[in-house]
């Protein structure tokens, strides 16, 4: 399963006029299946995982087609049949590398209440060459 990214996007006026046109050749998956209208943004179960895979260069602002479907797939989500649920996105929305700072902020801005809200276990975030990861700073001493 597969979500697009930067490169994906493909605008060349006279093959590709459309972005994605080439993406959604290639790679199509059944977003159908989860009520999404687009290729580019859809979910599907995988044993008690709801995984949900998010479009970082589609629409995504309040009243987009997008931010509806996932609003509605969230609500949909019975916990106690599935009690985790994953996201998949490109464009991390937290990231303290110097590459490509900021470009989820508006993304994490219009979306993060709603992945908040619904208590997702976890997100999986590209673009970024470089491994991060957070962890809760405590006092660990070392016995040598």
């Amino acid at each position: 399963m597969v979500t697009e990214g930067n490169h994906e996007i493909e605008i060349f006026p006279i093959i590709y006029p459309q972005p994605f046109q080439a993406y959604n050749a290639r790679w199509p998956m059944p977003f159908q299946h989860s009520a999404s209208t687009s290729n580019l943004y859809y979910s599907f179960q995988l044993v008690a995982t709801h995984v949900i895979m998010l479009g970082s260069y589609t629409d995504f602002h309040a009243q987009s087609q997008q931010y509806n479907w996932l609003q509605s797939d969230l609500a949909n989500i019975d916990r106690v049949k599935t009690p985790w649920v994953i996201v998949l996105l490109h464009a991390p929305w937290y990231n303290t590398n110097e590459a490509h700072q900021g470009e989820g902020e508006s993304m994490r801005q219009a979306m993060e209440h709603l992945l908040y809200d619904a208590r997702v276990d976890l997100v999986f975030a590209g673009h970024v060459h470089a491994y991060e990861r957070f962890v809760r700073h405590t006092s660990i001493a070392f016995l040598t």
